[in-house]
């Protein structure tokens, strides 16, 4: 046999293989990895997305939040997690904790911390977001 044509036999070969890989074999390789992958993430317990990626959305009020009185809290402290709603991105998504006692984890009168303390008796029965806006860079006090 001529070298010439077992070189050609060989490059055909060679090609039918890798042809019928990357269309045959290759697209179930994909779909088994891709479902195993989202089997896996399913699978995780929630984590929490960093402020920087709220960010990414919701550029005006994190640099409303970052001048204000709120500039040092992550927004995963009133908003919970935050990887669903940074994956399905809808209002039903997201945790809204404006409750009163949601805030007083933080406003209690607490020693050695310099934040503003909330009485016991002030606003008792009422969510802290009817008079209060935490987004704002000014919250009343």
């Amino acid at each position: 046999m001529k070298p010439a044509l077992v070189v050609l036999i060989l490059a055909v070969v060679i090609y039918g293989v890798v042809l019928a890989y990357t269309f045959g074999y290759s697209p179930l390789v994909k779909q088994s990895s891709i479902e195993n992958w989202l089997e896996k993430e399913a699978s995780k317990k929630p984590s929490y997305v960093q402020s920087d990626v709220c960010k990414q959305c919701h550029l005006e009020t994190f640099t409303t939040l970052s001048l204000g009185n709120h500039s040092t809290v992550e927004c995963a402290s009133c908003h919970g997690a935050g990887n669903e709603h940074a994956k399905l991105r809808t209002a039903e998504s997201i945790v809204v904790e404006d409750t009163r006692d949601a805030c007083m984890v933080c406003h209690k009168n607490i020693a050695g911390r310099n934040i503003a303390v909330v009485e016991d008796n002030h606003g008792s029965g009422v969510r802290c977001s009817y008079c209060h806006e935490p987004h704002s860079a000014n919250i009343p006090q």
